[in-house]
């Protein structure tokens, strides 16, 4: 679900799903000039599926 809340953005060049336990870990390969990563988290919390930021 993250993935598809993520794919299409201006700036976001590529998303990698993978799983951690039992939960969906997205790797998101961007343009930090086009989207930043509070644009991103507000794209993930508008579809409900945001639950935290590892770097």
């Amino acid at each position: 679900m993250g993935k598809s809340a993520l794919e299409g953005l201006d700036g976001v060049k590529s998303v990698t799903s993978g799983f951690s336990g039992f939960r969906e870990i997205n790797t998101v390969l961007y343009d930090p000039t086009v989207i930043t990563r509070d644009q991103m988290v507000s794209a993930l919390k508008k579809a409900g599926t945001y639950t935290g930021t590892k770097e």
